[in-house]
């Protein structure tokens, strides 16, 4: 008995750390510019969308342009927002989330830059580029992440692979399977087909 209660106690003393933990891993999420910011402000839809970030690090909101959020933790920026909506709405309620500007290109079917959650994985940032085409490799894809080229192998089953999630800015490239026909004989098959054709003209002159 005095043994299960030391464990619920030891339980119940972890409560507050793991609470303390989500908090410190959701401060630790920044914004940068290109990123964007969705908002909802209850009872006021003029102030709610989609809204990127400037080059200078604020909101583009007509409403909002002042409020800086680059750099600055999240529980910053959610201060910084209730005052600036205060001046309009007293006591307002909102809530927020970020969206990152992410690159993917390489061997996808659609690339471009796409604007995923932060939540978003490699391999889920990936699909929403239409997935792999019939030359693309998940054992090699490159992610470009603050000046650092990262090497992915996405078919590897583990953990810390599978949950990896895209930061902002990231530029996430998936690699190209070789093939020897398209590599190397279409392109000698070509040489060789332009030679031919030089050799006719000079011995028809």
């Amino acid at each position: 008995m005095r043994r299960t209660v030391l464990v619920l106690l030891a339980l119940l003393a972890l409560v507050p750390a793991g609470r303390a933990a989500a908090q410190a891993s959701s401060d630790s999420v920044y914004l940068r510019p290109g990123d964007v910011i969705h908002l909802v402000v209850f009872r006021q839809p003029e102030f709610s969308g989609d809204f990127g970030i400037s080059p200078d690090g604020t909101v583009q909101h007509p409403l909002l342009s002042d409020v800086h959020v680059v750099g600055v933790p999240r529980s910053v920026i959610r201060e910084r927002l209730r005052t600036a909506i205060s001046r309009f709405e007293r006591d307002p309620n909102f809530v927020f989330d970020f969206l990152y500007r992410v690159g993917v290109g390489g061997e996808v079917r659609l690339p471009n830059l796409y604007t995923l959650s932060p939540e978003t994985t490699l391999g889920q940032a990936v699909a929403a580029a239409g997935g792999v085409t019939e030359f693309g490799r998940l054992d090699r894809v490159h992610v470009m992440r603050g000046g650092r080229e990262i090497l992915v192998n996405l078919q590897r089953p583990d953990a810390d692979v599978s949950e990896m999630r895209i930061r902002s800015g990231d530029q996430i490239r998936v690699g190209r399977r070789s093939n020897v026909i398209r590599d190397y004989v279409g392109p000698f098959a070509a040489i060789l087909g332009a030679a031919a054709a030089i050799a006719t003209l000079a011995t028809s002159k």
